[in-house]
């Protein structure tokens, strides 16, 4: 059976698990069962506002963020930030590390700790930036988004430029809102067929409906980082996100705990996935400079030089998540077999073996097969607990 494009979301749990395994102390692998186990969307506070390929579980952040306790947190691979979520609801210090900067300008967006007044403010720029794109007449001009015509209407495409331009003119403090809202609608608004399969699908779209889905989506906005401000205890410091890659990058200070999924290997090319929010948003395409760890094209060229690739970048960032941990702090890691040239990829032994390699010792593990609707076979999911010795 030929690999093809999958929408998996880890731990999502479209499909119940089977063949469970658990090891180590008892009531912690339960835990850990439970978390694997979580399924169903979760769309409160910010959770949901923007899609991101093969996110967390938000449930599954909760229990795990239970699990290895500590006042701090430290996410190496924080993609859409949902670990960030949960952490700022829990009280916790959180910090994020990423190499997308489509990944750190979602997570950021998701954890804005703002003020109701800086949140009106915001509104009433997407207003302004709204009734500016419904006006706006020129196309874009920008090299890398004209590469980009074929993707969208020049109708839409004026629009967006139209937002685009509005955003440049907004107070500096509501720009990152608007621009985490921006974001959200650039892949609906084209001729994409979704966030996880990069192929044109015809599709037209009125006039104004571009302006129209991004003043939708500021506002929604609004109305959850209110709900997420009313939930996070007083106190609690933003999150720390930092655009850097895990393999070369240790925060400081250290963290007592790590929760954390890093990319499956061989499941997604998450470079190629944000091409056209790359572009958009003009963003430091630093992604595209960094091998990308276990990207599923690297696997199709070379299946043997990229599963040795891959073990070395596991080690590798693991080396540095103990540097980042407080000596007895706890890493959770969700993570899930892969499948090249129709030949399955172990995850589980790699991750273990680099993991005592790198100075950690396991607590338990829970493991289960899920099926994986995209390559219509089961996919190995594990959730395991480690300690740095």
């Amino acid at each position: 059976m030929a690999d093809s494009p999958s929408d998996t979301v880890r731990t999502a749990g479209w499909q119940p698990l089977s063949r469970v395994d658990l090891q180590g102390d008892p009531a912690v692998s339960e835990r850990l069962l439970e978390a694997l186990s979580c399924e169903g969307r979760v769309d409160r506070l910010t959770h949901g506002f923007h899609t991101y390929p093969a996110g967390l579980h938000p449930d599954a952040a909760r229990i795990l963020l239970e699990v290895v306790g500590g006042d701090s947190v430290l996410d190496p691979f924080v993609g859409g930030g949902t670990v960030l979520v949960e952490a700022l609801l829990a009280g916790r210090r959180a910090v994020g590390v990423d190499v997308s900067p489509v990944a750190t300008l979602v997570a950021r967006t998701r954890t804005l700790l703002w003020p109701e007044e800086r949140i009106a403010r915001m509104r009433g720029q997407g207003r302004r930036i709204t009734e500016i794109a419904k006006r706006y007449e020129d196309l874009p001009r920008d090299p890398e988004v004209l590469r980009l015509r074929d993707w969208f209407e020049p109708h839409v495409a004026r629009e967006l430029e139209g937002i685009r331009r509005g955003i440049e003119l907004a107070p500096p403090e509501v720009q990152p809102g608007l621009l985490g809202a921006f974001s959200a609608i650039l892949v609906k608004v084209s001729m994409r067929v979704s966030d996880t399969v990069p192929k044109r699908s015809l599709v037209h779209r009125e006039p104004e409906t571009t302006a129209f889905l991004f003043h939708k989506k500021v506002r929604e906005l609004g109305r959850r980082l209110e709900e997420l401000a009313r939930a996070v205890p007083e106190g609690t410091p933003a999150p720390e996100i930092i655009d850097g890659d895990c393999r070369a990058v240790t925060p400081e200070p250290p963290v007592d705990a790590i929760v954390t999924s890093p990319p499956y290997p061989a499941v997604y090319d998450y470079v190629p996935l944000q091409h056209l929010r790359i572009a958009w948003l003009g963003l430091d395409d630093r992604e595209g400079k960094v091998r990308e760890i276990g990207a599923r094209r690297a696997f199709r060229a070379d299946r043997a030089r990229a599963l040795r690739t891959w073990r070395q970048d596991l080690g590798l960032w693991l080396h540095r998540s103990r540097e980042a941990l407080n000596p007895g702090g706890r890493l959770a890691v969700v993570i899930g077999d892969g499948v090249a040239a129709s030949e399955p990829i172990d995850a589980l032994g790699p991750l273990e073996s680099e993991a005592r390699r790198a100075g950690f010792q396991p607590v338990a593990r829970a493991s289960g097969d899920r099926m994986d609707q995209g390559w219509q076979q089961p996919r190995r999911e594990h959730v395991i607990l480690m300690e740095r010795r």
